[in-house]
C-alpha cells in the first residue's frame, strides 16, 4: 500500500505538543481499531517522532492508528516532566478517539521504543494508578528499564560506564539520584506490576537493552500479567509485522469484549 504522509496535530495543554499521526495501514483481525501514543528513542535526550517515522509506519502497517508524540526531552527536562507531558497527552487522545480514527470501536495502547519504551511502561503505571484512561496494551521495544546498566548484555555490549550512552541518558533523566528509586522513572524496578495492561516486549538478541526487556517481561508475568517477551534477530519489518499485528488483534477484540 503507498504510503500517506502523516498529519500533524498539537496534544495537551496549551500550547501543547506536537504530534504527528499515521493512520492504520491493515485492519485488525476481528475488527476495531487500536489508537496507539508512541514515544520515540533517544536515550531520554534526543529524537522526534519525524525522526521515527519509518517505525510509526511499520506501526501503521502493523494495524495500529499511531500518534507520535514529540515529548520534553533531558537534561533540559528532566524527570518527571516527559512523564506528565505524555500522560496529558494520553488522556488527550482517550477523550476523543473517534474523532482521530472515525470510530468508537477503538482500543487505547501506549508503545515506545528505547527512552520511549521507559515512559511508555511508566505511562501503563499511571494509567493503572490513577484508574482511566483504560489501556488495551502496551508494547515496548527494547526499553530502557535499569540505570543500573549491570546486565549481562550491557557488558557484553561493551556499554555501562559513565561514557556510554544508555549512562549519559539515565544522568540526563534522572537529575539527582534520590530520582532513581521511583517506580515511574525505572519501571523494572517498580515493587507493584500487578493489574497492569497486557504487554508485548520487544528485544534483540546481542543488545546492549536485551536482558532488561526479558526481566521486565518476565516480572510481569511474575505478578499475573500478561507479557509476551520476544527476543528477535533485529528489529525488520519482516520479523516484527506478524508479531505486532497478533498482539494489536488479540488485545484490542479483548479491550472491546470485556471493557474496563
Amino acid at each position: 500500500m503507498d504510503k500517506m504522509a502523516p498529519s500533524t496535530l498539537r496534544l495537551g495543554p496549551a500550547p501543547g505538543l506536537n504530534a504527528c499521526v499515521f493512520t492504520a495501514r491493515r485492519p485488525l483481525a476481528g475488527g476495531g481499531r487500536a489508537l496507539m501514543l508512541y514515544l520515540h528513542p533517544g536515550t531520554f535526550t534526543e529524537g522526534s517522532c519525524a525522526a521515527a517515522e519509518a517505525r510509526c509506519e511499520l506501526l501503521a502497517e502493523a494495524g495500529a492508528d499511531v500518534v507520535a508524540l514529540d515529548y520534553p526531552l533531558a537534561p533540559e527536562h528532566p524527570f518527571p516532566a516527559s512523564l506528565v507531558a505524555a500522560f496529558e497527552a494520553l488522556q488527550a487522545i482517550a477523550a476523543k478517539p473517534a474523532k482521530l480514527v472515525g470510530s468508537v470501536q477503538t482500543a487505547l495502547f501506549v508503545a515506545g521504543e528505547e527512552a520511549g519504551g521507559n515512559i511508555a511502561a511508566a505511562l501503563a503505571l499511571m494509567a493503572r494508578d490513577q484508574r482511566a484512561p483504560a489501556l488495551a496494551g502496551q508494547l515496548l521495544i527494547s526499553p530502557m528499564l535499569d540505570p543500573q546498566l549491570g546486565s549481562a548484555s550491557m557488558r557484553e555490549g561493551e556499554c555501562g560506564d559513565s561514557q556510554c550512552i544508555y549512562a549519559k541518558g539515565w544522568q540526563a533523566y534522572l537529575g539527582d539520584c534520590t530520582r532513581a528509586d521511583h517506580p515511574y522513572a525505572t519501571p523494572l524496578n517498580a515493587s507493584r506490576l500487578a493489574g497492569l495492561a497486557p504487554a508485548l516486549v520487544l528485544s534483540v538478541a546481542g543488545h546492549p537493552l536485551n536482558d532488561e526487556a526479558v526481566r521486565y517481561a518476565s516480572a510481569l508475568r511474575e505478578h499475573g500479567g500478561s507479557a509476551r517477551g520476544l527476543t528477535l534477530p533485529a528489529l525488520t519489518s519482516e520479523l516484527m509485522l506478524a508479531p505486532i499485528h497478533d498482539f494489536l488483534s488479540q488485545a484490542t477484540r479483548q479491550a472491546l469484549t470485556n471493557p474496563a
